[in-house]
């Protein structure tokens, strides 16, 4: 409720945590982002988000979140991009979190359907053993922070497709 009439970061329109997860997790808490806010703006990035909030260009900022140890937040701070007015480097004390979604899955590496049967499970147990027979290359994938690879299946999207069906029905309603 403080944020009411406040400027707010999202990242991109395609971005699930930037911009598409914002927008439905503050519907369903009964919050317009576009009424809510007295200024919404697409920052570019979801380091640009978190610069914007950092420099005073916006109240708040949309960004990804995997854990207190790994988020975009996380990232940027330890590789020192995130500087007060001084030039000194800015902590995770100076943010503050304020929203957390249910966990949200990620791109998921996809085969062609086409490809043969055994190759497509060649391919996926490559995947599922990447970080114990070359951990070098998987942490390569993910910053070093991502624990393993998990098969899924469409049923594992239906929270971001209803979601973003939800989200295309709000707009094409404006």
């Amino acid at each position: 409720e403080d944020l009411k009439g406040k400027s707010l970061a999202l990242v991109d329109p395609n971005s699930t945590s930037g911009n598409q997860a914002p927008r439905f997790f503050l519907h369903k808490a009964g919050h317009d982002v576009d009424k809510f806010f007295g200024k919404t703006f697409y920052a570019g990035s979801h380091e640009n988000a978190v610069l914007a909030l950092a420099q005073g260009t916006a109240d708040a900022a949309a960004n990804f979140w995997n854990s207190d140890t790994d988020s975009n937040l996380t990232r940027m701070l330890a590789k020192g991009m995130v500087k007060n007015a001084d030039g000194t480097p800015m902590k995770q004390s100076d943010f503050r979190v304020i929203f957390k979604s249910e966990f949200l899955p990620e791109g998921p590496f996809a085969v062609l359907s086409s490809l043969p049967d055994d190759l497509k499970q060649k391919i996926r147990q490559a995947f599922i053993e990447l970080p114990t027979k070359d951990k070098a290359a998987f942490d390569k994938l993910s910053d070093g922070k991502d624990q393993g690879l998990t098969p899924v299946t469409l049923k594992d999207y239906q929270p971001i497709i209803e979601m973003l069906r939800h989200n295309d029905e709000q707009r094409k309603r404006s």
